[in-house]
């Protein structure tokens, strides 16, 4: 009689702590970060992506819930130019900031791309990098930072890097000025060994887009 007295509220007690181990697990749900078309990440929170020549963009990132700071670039191919030409447009670094709330899905988007070429160009000189929650825009900055040109390209292979000096300076004034209760993102140190593995991708992507000039000096660059 006892047992079939207590069973009901048994029960409720059950449900109850369900719903609550449900909203606990809800509490520390991940954050998915969705990269647009033509948006190539080269640094997030202080880590380096897309490195390699023969491996895909990543286009989905699955963050902690908080501060996180985004370093991209414009980055597309028009295969399709008159006479059989193509060519490929990359924009300088652009980095943006943004507080992303757990068990949300966040678009990393470049606003206003222009589909006809000659638009493209002088959109490429200085686009604008912003991250989108539904129709809602969250964070963004326009322009970017222009790397010094080929032989910056080379130093990048050997060490320097200025997408990475980019995101730590902007990772650096977040943990500056951060007054609120949200632990900003920490730098992460990158490992030489992966370094390493891609310095040979990185070299022939760059030997890739260079003109005949650029090769020439390559070649002297390297017999120094």
């Amino acid at each position: 009689m006892t047992d079939t007295t207590h069973k009901p509220l048994l029960n409720k007690l059950l449900t109850v702590a369900g719903i609550g181990l449900f909203s606990v697990s809800l509490a520390h749900a991940d954050v998915t970060l969705k990269v647009d078309d033509n948006i190539k990440v080269t640094v997030l929170n202080g880590k380096q992506y897309n490195t390699s020549l023969f491996q895909p963009l990543q286009q989905t990132f699955v963050l902690q819930p908080g501060k996180h700071v985004i370093t991209a670039k414009y980055d597309r191919l028009y295969d399709d130019l008159p006479g059989d030409n193509h060519d490929y447009l990359r924009s300088g670094n652009v980095t943006v900031t943004a507080d992303l709330q757990d068990n949300q899905t966040y678009r990393l988007a470049m606003p206003g791309q222009p589909e006809r070429y000659q638009e493209a160009q002088k959109y490429a000189k200085s686009p604008t990098l912003a991250v989108i929650k539904g129709s809602t825009v969250i964070a963004q900055t326009s322009g970017a930072v222009e790397e010094g040109g080929l032989f910056s390209g080379l130093s990048s292979l050997f060490g320097s890097n200025d997408a990475q000096v980019e995101n730590q300076k902007a990772i650096a004034a977040v943990n500056g000025s951060s007054t609120t209760s949200i632990k900003a993102i920490s730098p992460v140190e990158t490992s030489s060994n992966s370094a390493k593995a891609d310095t040979l991708d990185n070299f022939m992507q760059l030997w890739l887009q260079a003109t005949p000039d650029e090769r020439e000096k390559i070649r002297q660059w390297i017999q120094k």
